[in-house]
Parts: structure tokens; C-alpha cells; sequence
């Protein structure tokens, strides 16, 4: 008897990976607009899914060779720990996340990926 294996669907996360992987863009916001384009166009996916697997794999693959790091284990819904390359923590709380946001969009490098729901919202640095 022959089985044919049954072929998995590939997780948002995956595929978003794949495409950034595949392809380099000039801007962040670039490379958000099409990942997420592509997993909803392309894949089905929800818009909201593709978001968050679009920004989460852009972050794995920004910060690939990064020693500095979030720790998601002392992460609360009010403040994330950042570890620095030497391992020290660093608070920033909502409301420090909230300025710095603010202070970017003053500042013209807080940017919309998708003009008509005016999200997610990115910050263009100069090497991104």
C-alpha cells in the first residue's frame, strides 16, 4: 500500500520568514507592506495574523546576529526588559515606549506600513 505523506501548511511566522528572507527592501515599512500583502493576498491569512508574523520574523531576522535581546520572561503587558549585549537590564515601561513613539512621529521616523488602516506603525532608522 502507498501513503502519501500529508504535507503540512506552513505557519504565517514560516512564511513570512521565507519572503523576507527571499527578497531585500529599502525601507522597513517596504518590506512590512509587501510580507503582509503577500501572506494575505497570497496565503489567506488574516490581516491581524499577518502583522504579527511579519513584524515578528522582520525582528528575528533585524536582530539575527544581536547579543542584546528582550527578555520575554520578565516582560509584563506594562514593561519590557531589554538585555544590552553585556547582559544588563533595561526597563522601558509603556509609557517610555509611548514617548519614544511620539518623539519619533515628531520627528518623521514613526511611518504607517499600510496608509488606509494606518497600521502597524514602524520606526525607519537610517540603516533600516
Amino acid at each position: 500500500m502507498n501513503v502519501t505523506p500529508i504535507k503540512a501548511a506552513k505557519a504565517p511566522f514560516d512564511l513570512a520568514t521565507e519572503i523576507l528572507w527571499q527578497n531585500r527592501w529599502d525601507s522597513r515599512v517596504e518590506a512590512l507592506r509587501i510580507t503582509i500583502g503577500t501572506l494575505v493576498n497570497d496565503y489567506g491569512i488574516s490581516e491581524n495574523t499577518a502583522e504579527v508574523a511579519a513584524i515578528q520574523a522582520f525582528a528575528d531576522l533585524d536582530s539575527v546576529n544581536l547579543s542584546a535581546r528582550i527578555d520575554v520572561d520578565a516582560t509584563t503587558s506594562h514593561a519590557v526588559i531589554f538585555r544590552d549585549a553585556s547582559g544588563k537590564p533595561v526597563m522601558l515601561t509603556a509609557r517610555d515606549l509611548d514617548r519614544m513613539i511620539q518623539q519619533a512621529r515628531d520627528a518623521g521616523l514613526a511611518q504607517v506600513v499600510d496608509a488606509d488602516t494606518r497600521r502597524p506603525v514602524v520606526l525607519q532608522t537610517a540603516d533600516h
